[in-house]
């Protein structure tokens, strides 16, 4: 008898990107592009810090939702946006200016740039 296998949930993680390889590939760029500087190497371990929190972020906007029910002071249930949303976009808006400033990209993890042209 063949069993269905579930499809997405815990494999699809697997395949996502861990703090280790993108730390990997940004040093990587670094160094290709000759600036492998004390500076940038702690500009890099704050994306990281940065993509660990994003992901907490995540991760607490999956368990509550968007928003949530809560007691008022009153005692009354009222619901509240989830103040992660905008932490969220805080966080990856601090990522981006981050990889901006250092000329880096997530998208090639050996550092090698490509061109591609426009049809």
């Amino acid at each position: 008898m063949i069993k269905n296998k579930k499809v997405g949930g815990k494999n699809r993680m697997a395949r996502a990107p861990n703090a280790k390889k993108i730390k990997e590939s940004l040093t990587l760029q670094l160094q290709g592009k000759g600036a492998k500087i004390a500076h940038f190497e702690s500009l890099i371990d704050d994306y990281i810090f940065f993509f660990e929190t994003k992901k907490k972020l995540q991760a607490d906007i999956k368990k509550r939702g968007v928003a949530f029910e809560t007691m008022s002071a009153s005692g009354k249930p009222i619901t509240k946006q989830n103040q992660s949303i905008k932490d969220l976009v805080a966080v990856n808006k601090q990522m981006l200016m981050i990889l901006d400033k250092m000329k880096l990209t997530v998208d090639e993890p050996t550092g090698e740039e490509t061109e591609e042209d426009d049809l």
